[in-house]
């Protein structure tokens, strides 16, 4: 535990010691933040304004919807760039040098995951208050204690998702320039796998299922039925129930495959086995590459 706890504390230095790294890790965000302001808010406001008649309640609604998207990115985002570090000790052969020590390849591998962990939870929450200014300062009200909690409970298990997901795929770079290719293409995908820069609704089928299929997205599902439920509610008084289910599955907050509707529950598994078997898949491999 000693060691664990040592080469936890020396991975997080090395993070905070490189700031260029962590402007890049939310880069994607800002992005998206952009795209939102100049395009996303109006076109989706513009649909809803179909069904029901443009108010504050709505365009706090929307803002819950973007805030949702953007909370399960930065999950993915500053975890990935966390583990830049353990990219950088196996292009040095530091990694090699650890295992020289009376320390398992395990222990290794679950110190930079437990970095990325606890990096990525700093920044999510504190991405979720300032979350929660914006919501406020757009006219939506503050999240109450149930709601915050289950907020809480979902981010942790989307950083925990994220840092298994990130760790799998970091074992297949050995080298500080494929790692920024591969955070490139993570990051300009990512905002489509988590249905963020497109409403589900209007794209192709296959890209809807691909979507569906795409672990992280779930994360971003539960997080937008745990922001929006309220709002959801207030904004569509009075609005068929047919009208309202359809918006939900267009705009990705209830996820219909093959004509059914998946359950929260549903996701809940998903991640959970996602997690486990990404985590298997990581030690086996890790233990191969480290033989």
């Amino acid at each position: 535990m000693e060691a664990m706890i040592s080469l936890i504390q020396r991975n997080n230095k090395v993070f905070r010691r490189d700031k260029t790294q962590v402007f890049f890790s939310l880069l994607s965000v800002m992005i998206v933040i952009v795209l939102y302001a100049v395009f996303l808010q109006k076109m989706q406001v513009d649909a809803i304004e179909q069904l029901t008649k443009a108010t504050p309640e709505l365009i706090a609604m929307v803002n819950e919807w973007l805030v949702a998207g953007l909370l399960s990115m930065i999950a993915v985002t500053t975890t990935l760039a966390a583990f830049a570090i353990a990219v950088r000790d196996m292009e040095s052969k530091a990694t090699a040098d650890f295992l020289t020590a009376p320390i398992s390849r395990a222990t290794i591998q679950m110190s930079y995951v437990l970095n990325a962990f606890i990096i990525g939870c700093i920044f999510s929450f504190v991405a979720l208050v300032g979350c929660e200014i914006f919501i406020v300062s757009t006219g939506g009200e503050l999240l109450g204690l149930s709601e915050l909690m289950k907020v809480i409970g979902i981010l942790l298990l989307s950083v925990l998702l994220a840092s298994v997901f990130n760790v799998f795929l970091v074992l297949f770079v050995s080298t500080q320039n494929a790692f920024s290719t591969l955070s490139t293409i993570v990051g300009t995908v990512l905002g489509f796998l988590c249905g963020v820069y497109v409403p589900l609704g209007i794209l192709p089928n296959f890209a809807q299922q691909l979507i569906m299929y795409f672990p992280i997205s779930h994360t971003t599902l539960l997080l937008r039925n745990a922001f929006m439920e309220s709002s959801i509610t207030k904004v569509f008084d009075g609005v068929p129930t047919a009208q309202v289910e359809s918006y939900k599955i267009n705009y990705g907050i209830v996820y219909e495959l093959n004509g059914h509707s998946l359950s929260i529950a549903t996701s809940y598994i998903i991640i959970f086995v996602t997690i486990f078997v990404l985590a298997i898949l990581s030690i086996l491999i890790f233990k191969k590459k480290y033989r």
